[in-house]
């Protein structure tokens, strides 16, 4: 199974957040700001990427009666939401 580098970069991006939580954004632009140094400039555009989308997904949580879902009630939230998307 072949994945596109957006899906490898969306993948990375939750796997980061879920490992270094809040600090998930600072820790991934320290090491691409570490890279562009190295002199890595396609790591360094990767892991910016990555960043960014860290900090998109953050502003896309899930929000129901004005509050922001966290936890259980975020997964049955996006379970219910998958279930309602008709197949393709």
């Amino acid at each position: 199974m072949l994945i596109t580098s957006d899906q490898a970069v969306t993948m990375f991006a939750r796997y980061c957040r879920a490992r270094f939580g809040k600090k998930a954004v600072r820790t991934v632009r320290a090491k691409a700001k570490a890279l562009r140094k190295r002199g890595d400039i396609e790591g360094h555009e990767v892991w910016n990427r990555v960043a960014d989308e860290i900090e998109q997904r953050k502003s896309k949580a899930p929000i129901l009666d004005g509050l922001p879902l966290r936890g259980r009630a975020r997964r049955v939230f996006a379970f219910r939401q998958s279930a309602e998307r008709p197949e393709r």
